[in-house]
């Protein structure tokens, strides 16, 4: 991805009704600061893990998912660890989207497949099949299914730390005591404030954590016993049984029916 001056000038100079730029930096834990557009934005990812900070929460877009995030919404981007996809910017209003709120959506083989071939079209060589194509894009977003499954990030800023340093490292296994102490507060004022920003405990969102980043490894091709050991478990069946304790079914399962 090119630097934020030059990113952001791009995205508003362009008449196009649906202008796509790719994400395809190969550098670590990039981040583009706060800012805003005057239109709607997709931010597609296809490799990696991205969370996007808006006035009203971080959302955690991993790989194969995309964010809806409406007209003139600031919002701050960070990339952990090398992470690929698009930026799809929309000159036109969806119906199916709020104009409000930031909206998942997982990603599939042909959005993928027409975010790569509009991200090839230009101004000057703009024709009217290009547009269709567009059109069908902007189609295909709209009939998408939103996943069930979402990761709430705190606003608070010593458990937005936590969730940090979770997302950087995965695998570490600290308990609430160990925790507490890093934030220089009690136990209990720790599982309060936490569940009051997130709604669940700090192991319930480890977890979520770790199932959205199974999610990713096992699209990409890792084994369940990679995962695993990515995350930290002792065994391939502690995982599995944590990984069904969310999603009601083992891992291989559900990735036969995704």
């Amino acid at each position: 991805m090119m630097q934020n001056e030059t990113f952001h000038s791009q995205l508003d100079q362009h008449n196009l009704p649906l202008f796509v730029l790719k994400i395809d930096r190969q550098v670590p834990d990039w981040e583009l600061a706060s800012h805003q557009h005057e239109q709607s934005q997709l931010l597609a990812t296809t490799s990696g893990l991205i969370t996007v900070e808006t006035p009203s929460g971080i959302w955690v877009v991993p790989a194969q998912h995309a964010l809806w995030i409406p007209s003139n919404t600031l919002h701050k981007v960070s990339s952990y660890g090398i992470s690929t996809g698009y930026v799809a910017f929309v000159n036109t209003v969806l119906q199916h989207f709020s104009a409000h709120t930031c909206t998942m959506l997982q990603m599939t083989h042909l959005m993928n497949a027409m975010l790569e071939r509009v991200e090839t079209f230009s101004e000057t060589s703009f024709v009217e099949n290009n547009r269709r194509l567009m059109d069908c894009l902007l189609n295909e977003i709209q009939s998408t299914a939103h996943p069930i499954f979402y990761l709430p990030m705190p606003k608070d800023s010593r458990m937005l730390q936590i969730a940090h340093d979770l997302l950087k490292q995965p695998d570490q296994n600290l308990n609430l005591a160990e925790w507490a102490s890093r934030c220089c507060m009690s136990e209990r004022s720790l599982t309060r404030i936490f569940h009051h920003n997130t709604g669940m405990s700090i192991n319930q969102w480890r977890r979520k954590l770790h199932v959205v980043l199974a999610l990713q490894w096992l699209t990409d091709g890792d084994s369940v016993h990679q995962v695993a050991m990515k995350l930290g478990y002792d065994s391939d069946s502690s995982f599995i049984v944590m990984f069904k304790k969310i999603m009601h079914l083992s891992p291989k399962s559900y990735m036969r029916q995704s």
